[in-house]
């Protein structure tokens, strides 16, 4: 194992690759030779996470330890198809990598979809980590979570990389909660560039990695080392509650909320979330860090700000059809970003949750929305609202903050009913 000293430019470099069979493993090895007897701190990215994603998080933890990049196949910028692996084959590859690189024990670290990968490694091998970190731990098999998923699948199927990106922006960021977390259209538009510009083979890695979350039934056994659970306040793609219901299935485990942050904590909250990742890397107290909430016992999903439901003063809307050409007038109930209440003026029982091509139009806006019904009892349906479009989300937005949080059209109410999830 031939690690290197950590410089500016070294995520620019290009990887090392390992074989295991006739899979490829891409990974950078950084350490300062004063390090070289510490635990390797290994990094498992999310979806649309590269190596020059971690850079701020290298710079901190190669002060103390050896260092890991490691994009597995069809991760990160590693451009091989696996799309007969599933979530629970890359603990063998895993296994595999440390085992020909001479690594006898691992602190692990997840972010989103790399924090499935890290916590099947942890619970099938227990001996190999001595420490484990995810954040926004997925595959939760949430309907709203599943039905976006597949959405943005199919969205990508059809070469629509416009509204696939606008879905994915939209999963990623709570929008209903960006006065808090700081973000804005400048960040979401690069975020959605970013997300527009896949080239063929990350459309597919992305496409084939989603279908393995959707795939995956679960975990059937837990990790039993350290384990620190974090993730946003706000997050509405991996739920806090979901996330806390986890670090209560581990052996020893901690759940930390990040204030004023959603899923994606580690760029909106970046000095608060690497202080916290980096104490429970050296073993040392996380107590009592300034923006953060850890919880030892129990975590209700009351603990999570209320998510406003906005009513409009103008309610009346139609509801379009586009496989039947049925229009519907309907009456919005109440909205935000991600949902919305609505009652149906005549009752029409040819609405229901199986329904695909529902576009929202409402009074006095220049774009429409795509929706999907999660419930129906009688006249009133309960849907979500799927983003795909930008300038529609822009004018959505402008429209939610016009209201007044405080005025009598405003009802605060538990995030559970209109939450992405």
């Amino acid at each position: 194992m031939q690690f290197s000293t950590f410089e500016p430019n070294s995520l620019k470099q290009a990887p090392s690759i390992q074989m295991i069979g006739r899979y490829k493993l891409e990974f950078h090895l950084f350490s300062q030779s004063e390090n070289l007897d510490k635990t390797p701190v290994v990094f498992l990215g999310g979806a649309f996470q590269s190596f020059t994603s971690f850079k701020t998080e290298v710079e901190l933890v190669y002060q103390t330890h050896p260092v890991i990049l490691l994009d597995l196949p069809s991760q990160g910028s590693n451009d091989q198809l696996v799309p007969e692996l599933g979530l629970k084959d890359f603990s063998s590859l895993l296994k595999g990598f440390f085992e020909v690189q001479g690594i006898e024990q691992v602190i692990m670290v997840g972010i989103s979809y790399g924090s499935a990968m890290a916590t099947l490694f942890a619970a099938e091998y227990p001996n190999f980590v001595q420490r484990l970190l995810v954040s926004g731990i997925t595959c939760f098999r949430r309907d709203t979570l599943v039905l976006l998923l597949e959405d943005s699948l199919n969205l990508l199927a059809q070469g629509e990389l416009k509204a696939f990106a606008a879905t994915a922006v939209s999963n990623l960021v709570n929008h209903n909660r960006m006065q808090e977390t700081e973000v804005g259209k400048t960040y979401r538009r690069l975020l959605y560039r970013q997300v527009a510009r896949l080239n063929a083979n990350e459309q597919l890695r992305y496409a084939q990695n989603t279908r393995r979350l959707l795939r995956f039934d679960g975990f059937d056994k837990f990790p039993t080392c350290p384990t620190l659970v974090a993730t946003g306040e706000f997050d509405n793609f991996t739920l806090p509650e979901e996330n806390a219901n986890f670090a209560a299935s581990c052996a020893d485990a901690q759940f930390a909320v990040i204030e004023d942050a959603d899923h994606l904590s580690q760029f909106e909250r970046r000095d608060v979330t690497s202080e916290l990742f980096y104490r429970f890397i050296q073993d040392k107290c996380i107590k009592g860090i300034k923006g953060t909430r850890l919880f030892q016992g129990s975590y209700s999903s009351q603990e999570r700000r209320l998510q406003p439901r906005l009513t409009l003063e103008n309610d009346q809307a139609v509801l379009v059809d586009e496989v039947t050409g049925i229009q519907h007038d309907i009456r919005i109930v109440d909205i935000n970003f991600s949902g919305c209440q609505i009652n149906l003026k005549h009752c029409d029982l040819t609405l229901n949750e199986n329904s695909k091509g529902l576009q929202l139009y409402i009074n006095g806006m220049n774009h429409h929305f795509h929706v999907r019904i999660m419930e129906r009892h009688q006249k009133n349906l309960r849907c979500i609202l799927i983003q795909r479009d930008v300038k529609a989300a822009d004018e959505l937005i402008e429209l939610l903050e016009s209201i007044d949080e405080f005025s009598p059209h405003c009802m605060p109410v538990i995030a559970q009913n209109l939450r992405l999830g």
